[in-house]
């Protein structure tokens, strides 16, 4: 597999923020471009070309034989996925590449709407194993682009399914895994999900333990992270199976674009060349100085990848050197601004002039036309001769064609009006433009109206009361209380000894409720022979089923537990019922509601859905879910599972948990979710269970908790709120 890989061409794809970067793009070098649309891409304030534009885009890219892929990789609630078919429509008919999905949903209708449209899995859709990769081709979807936190034996594996596969090569890196952070929206609603981080990460915290400043300052930008540059490892990279280069950046400028693609253009073609491999020091310091937020990090190795990437300090975002970036830009020569074509001109007397144009494109298809024009008359004084034809149908213009050949016929004896040759000649390149556009271009298709939904699992007869908890002692207090219907436990935080003890709960006490394994946020390959020997025990003991947070994780216990019952996280997005109806069809029996929609979309999500759901009506929640590790960036990896916190500009404190058996941290919400005495506002058919999640709660804290509320709950009434600080979430406000 290897050697198949090496020496062949990749695929660079560049950001096209706008229309001025995607000629830069392409001028520079790249095979294709991803581009948002007007609505439902994931950088909605990048500057985004409306439809009659973006159509324009389309057939610009296509003249010159490239790529476009649009991005409509955000969540769409119900009454927005009700409007895709029409958004997509002309984009299709245009001959539209690819489109770049993140919702399950979208991706499912399109697959009915539109099957002949290469879908690929974006980055949200967090991908980081080989199981979701596969399952999603299964469902057709033709690339995965890939974690940026993948190391490349994890890239190997998903290109070993024969999925394509996409890789982020160079620029910004999230700190959290792309589809897993919260934080910007919790704090201030403006939602990554739905194209409009606000970049929280990049502001300073201070780090605390038991209240003690752990990071010695109060300007540490522990989760503002450096910027990727895989120049060195290009060669690797391919070998490993990438085959499309990602350069992120579509807020950035069209001089960033070009320059960034240069540099990846020239290593890409020395790789493909065969030539000796080595990176130009010259290189790397144009890249840096067209961009700097305070350093770069190649960010990549066979094993775990680089958690040093922090950039520490305040970033330093200095003024480039205009005098080396001019010099340097020399050196990138640009690709040809024309597409070279061959022609035949016949102009003989008494016979209608007739021009020839004809383009062989890369894939080996011609584009050919025949024009027609008047009857050459003879010519009274100087007749035109080869030379003066040749001249006059040089004059290409504003037509994307330039000449590679054009033979001419002629008797030498023949005249025409200036005007009817050069009529002669644009309708031609014109009647060409459109045949080589024809190409690409689709009829275009009737909507597939979807049968109503039904479901495809009972209905719940009442909304069950379900305990989540992170820890053993968490563990042992939720079973002290009579009334819960289920257990969520996380497998991430246990030791092996409690492991045992929890299994002998399982086994001999009968007042034991039925306990559902909580998987790890993300599925990575240094996980899953742990993961597997723990299921396998659990199963052995009873376990009913796994709550799991990726597709991924879904894939891989479907596999290899086919007999445990499935339920998604609520980071398995669910925001429509298309998105539902998916997971219900890929053997899911539950789906935790979206913490992102409002009441009134809640109750659209609930009515008619194919999958019954839980709302998590308490708890911390989740803001941000990363490989990177706050301890290890502040004074080094202990291995201990440390629960710290992160103190903003206006005294908000974090908490981190550090998941130190699988390697990876969970940032929650400052205050908790506190929704339990809004029950007459959130009680609806179609929801299966509550859940109460706990999960930095000391035992005390959990107890004061379940004693005011749970006894409530059981009976279906409201709960008395206990807390004084607390936040509603999204129930009342959502997001845009």
């Amino acid at each position: 597999m290897k050697e198949e890989r090496k020496r062949r061409r990749a695929e660079l794809l560049a950001p096209a923020g706008s229309l001025d970067c995607l000629k830069e793009a392409l001028r520079f070098g790249a095979d294709a471009v991803y581009m948002g649309g007007p609505r439902f891409g994931a950088r909605a304030y990048a500057d985004n070309p409306d439809t009659d534009a973006l159509v324009r885009a389309l057939d610009y890219v296509h003249m010159k034989e490239k790529k476009l892929y649009m991005t409509v990789n955000t969540l769409l609630k119900d009454e927005e996925l009700a409007g895709l078919y029409d958004y997509l429509l002309p984009f299709y008919e245009a001959g539209l590449d690819a489109v770049l999905v993140q919702d399950l949903g979208v991706l499912r209708q399109i697959r009915r709407d539109f099957p002949d449209l290469p879908v690929h899995a974006s980055t949200q859709m967090t991908v980081t194993d080989a199981e979701g990769a596969r399952a999603l081709a299964d469902l057709g979807v033709s690339r995965v682009v890939a974690a940026r936190e993948l190391t490349l034996p994890e890239l190997r594996a998903i290109a070993d399914t024969g999925v394509e596969l996409e890789a982020f090569a160079h620029g910004a890196i999230c700190y959290c895994y792309s589809g897993q952070c919260l934080l910007s929206s919790l704090i201030g609603g403006r939602s990554g999900n739905r194209g409009r981080c606000a970049g929280p990460c990049r502001l300073p915290y201070e780090v605390l333990e038991e209240d003690t400043v752990r990071t010695g300052r109060k300007d540490r930008y522990v989760l503002n992270l450096k910027d990727m540059d895989t120049l060195s490892y290009l060669p690797q990279m391919l070998e490993a199976g990438v085959m499309s280069f990602k350069i992120e950046g579509r807020m950035k400028s069209p001089r960033y674009t070009g320059g960034v693609t240069a540099v990846y253009r020239r290593y890409l073609d020395l790789y493909e060349s065969g030539g000796e491999y080595r990176v130009d020091e010259a290189d790397r310091r144009y890249l840096r100085e067209l961009f700097d937020r305070g350093g770069y990090t190649e960010y990549v190795s066979e094993g775990l990848r680089d958690h040093m990437v922090a950039v520490g300090e305040k970033p330093d975002f200095r003024a480039p050197d205009e005098a080396f970036l001019r010099e340097r830009e020399q050196d990138f020569p640009a690709m040809p601004s024309k597409e070279n074509i061959k022609g035949k001109l016949r102009f003989c007397v008494g016979e209608p002039v007739i021009i020839k144009m004809e383009k062989l494109l890369s894939d080996g298809r011609r584009a050919c036309v025949s024009a027609e024009g008047p009857v050459v008359m003879e010519a009274r004084n100087r007749p035109l001769d080869e030379e003066a034809l040749r001249e006059r149908f040089s004059r290409l213009g504003e037509t994307p064609f330039a000449w590679e050949e054009l033979a001419v016929e002629t008797d030498g004896r023949g005249f025409l009006p200036v005007g009817e040759l050069n009529n002669l000649r644009r309708r031609a390149a014109g009647e060409l433009e459109e045949k080589i556009l024809g190409l690409y271009r689709r009829a275009g298709r009737e909507r597939t109206r979807s049968a109503k939904p039904q479901w495809v699992v009972p209905r719940p007869e009442e909304t069950q009361v379900r305990i989540a908890v992170d820890t053993f002692a968490q563990f042992k207090t939720a079973l002290s209380y009579e009334g819960a219907a289920a257990i969520y436990l996380n497998l991430s935080y246990l030791t092996d000894e409690q492991l045992e003890q929890v299994l002998r709960i399982m086994r001999e006490e009968l007042s034991c409720p039925p306990v559902f394994a909580a998987l790890p946020p993300v599925l990575r390959q240094r996980m899953k022979k742990d993961l597997e020997d723990r299921l396998r025990a659990m199963s052995a003991a009873g376990l009913a089923g796994c709550l799991v947070h990726t597709l991924d994780q879904a894939a891989w216990v479907k596999r290899l537990f086919p007999e445990l019952a499935l339920r998604a996280e609520a980071s398995l997005y669910t925001y429509n019922k298309e998105a539902a109806a998916f997971l219900a069809e890929f053997g899911l029996t539950e789906a935790a509601l979206p913490v992102e929609l409002n009441s009134r979309e809640l109750r659209e999500r609930l009515d008619g859905a194919a999958l019954p759901a839980e709302l998590t009506a308490y708890g911390y929640l989740p803001a941000m879910v990363s490989a990177q590790c706050v301890q290890r960036t502040v004074s080094g990896c202990d291995g201990r599972g440390r629960l710290l916190r992160l103190r903003d500009r206006t005294g908000r404190q974090f908490a981190v948990r550090c998941g130190c058996r699988y390697c990876f941290n969970v940032i929650y919400n400052s205050s908790p979710l506190y929704l339990l005495d809004l029950r007459g506002e959130w009680q609806r058919e179609g929801l299966a269970g509550i859940r109460l999640q706990f999960t930095i709660e000391s035992e005390r804290e959990m107890r004061r908790i379940l004693d005011g509320c749970l006894p409530e709950l059981i009976r279906g009434l409201p709960a008395a709120n206990p807390l004084q600080e607390f936040t509603r979430g999204h129930f009342r406000r959502g997001v845009e």
